[in-house]
């Protein structure tokens, strides 16, 4: 195996035209390393991004936040303008593995390696986040959905496309987001179940709400009956138990020895997506925690 080290984009677009798809992109490696010495990926070059300086910034450009693809998980929720404005980020990329995992896995990497239930990805999924992709044709924005083909399955080939970074939305006043994680303890444990949420409340009534859940099926899974039905609906608490509800619509947790059985997963959803909207709430000082 070939192990290149790349400074600049162009140089990693050139490396990857060289290997013709037989590379794959190294910054965390924290789940890429484990898989190729396994035999479930192959590659014959691996091309390390962690020494371009454009992707390890984290910056507000033009009512965004832009976090670099190669920016560490540490970096992330460490940042001051992570903290500031996404909160419930900070929680989720605190919650991945250990903080020697942290130390080196990135955001960026959360999401391509399309496990359902990573947690930094959940999180972020309910941001609005647009991923921007490089390769020799160009340089094109993605969403959530695009990103995902199936279980542990990307939509991106890193054999021939370079994530460079995500843009994030800033909120508005009288926007906040949750995250809420079902653990059996409270680091290196995979999550039993996740809950992300975003949402608008305008005048103690929701404008829209972005609900998300997992692993519940492929990716960050939509609660998309519960997303139609909050708008417009009073902030209560009979309206939280409501959409937690609605939410187990579509979801669909397989019994599974590490994060419990179907029957257990499914009487506890509701109970996190309430939870997720009253911290939404909270924040929001619409209501008391």
């Amino acid at each position: 195996m070939k192990y290149l080290i790349a400074n600049s984009t162009t140089e990693v677009l050139e490396f990857l035209k060289e290997a013709g798809g037989t590379a794959s992109i190294l910054a965390g490696g924290t789940d890429l390393v484990l898989d190729i010495e396994s035999g479930k990926k192959k590659a014959d070059v691996l091309i390390d991004v962690t020494r371009i300086p454009e992707l390890k910034k984290i910056e507000e450009v033009d009512g965004f936040l832009e976090i670099g693809a190669a920016a560490t998980l540490t970096e992330i929720h460490s940042h001051p303008l992570v903290r500031k404005y996404f909160p419930s980020l900070v929680k989720a990329c605190k919650k991945v593995g250990s903080r020697l995992i942290q130390n080196v896995a990135t955001l960026a990497g959360n999401v391509i390696t399309a496990q359902p239930a990573a947690d930094a990805g959940m999180a972020l999924s309910v941001l609005d986040p647009r991923f921007v992709l490089v390769d020799e044709e160009g340089t094109r924005e993605c969403y959530v959905d695009d990103m995902y083909a199936g279980f542990g399955v990307s939509t991106l080939d890193s054999g021939r496309t370079l994530m460079t970074k995500i843009r994030i939305p800033l909120p508005k006043e009288n926007e906040a987001a949750s995250f809420q994680r079902l653990e059996l303890r409270k680091s290196l444990s995979l999550p039993m179940l996740n809950v992300a949420a975003m949402a608008a409340i305008k005048e103690g009534k929701f404008e829209w709400v972005r609900l998300r859940m997992a692993p519940v099926g492929k990716g960050p899974v939509r609660a998309v009956e519960a997303e139609e039905w909050l708008v417009g609906k009073e902030v209560s608490e009979e309206t939280f138990e409501r959409a937690g509800e609605l939410a187990l619509e579509n979801a669909n947790p397989r019994s599974n020895p590490l994060r419990g059985s179907k029957e257990y997963r499914e009487a506890t959803l509701p109970v996190m997506v309430k939870r997720a909207l009253l911290e939404i709430a909270t924040q929001l000082n619409v209501m008391e925690g």
